[in-house]
């Protein structure tokens, strides 16, 4: 069982493409973003935690793709990740990181 979590809930994307887009300049939007992009590049471009959802920086109910579908039905595999870059704009997280920047995704100039 998960402690409650102080503070507003926010769900900050999804495994289906969608991102929080009444917040999207906010530290804990670009965060969640760049962890989603993060956690693909990390994986060797196999996995991606999705779902992002929670508390300021903490998260909880997360979901995962895989180019294998090893995570249950809500593993989107490949189509999760197409959709994540869809509307993924790297922000200066991403940046930082030296994350690729996909082709679908905004120019790495992007602000957002």
């Amino acid at each position: 069982i998960e402690d409650a979590l102080n503070g507003k809930y926010e769900k900050w994307n999804s495994n289906n493409g969608y991102v929080n887009s009444d917040d999207t300049e906010s530290q804990a939007c670009r965060v969640a973003q760049a962890f989603s992009h993060f956690s693909h590049e990390a994986s060797s471009q196999q996995e991606m935690v999705v779902d992002i959802q929670g508390s300021g920086f903490t998260y909880t109910d997360p979901q995962l793709h895989s180019v294998k579908g090893e995570f249950g039905r809500a593993d989107r595999k490949t189509l999760g990740f197409k959709d994540f870059f869809r509307t993924h704009k790297c922000n200066g997280i991403c940046r930082v990181l030296n994350l690729q920047n996909h082709c679908c995704s905004a120019p790495l100039s992007s602000t957002v």
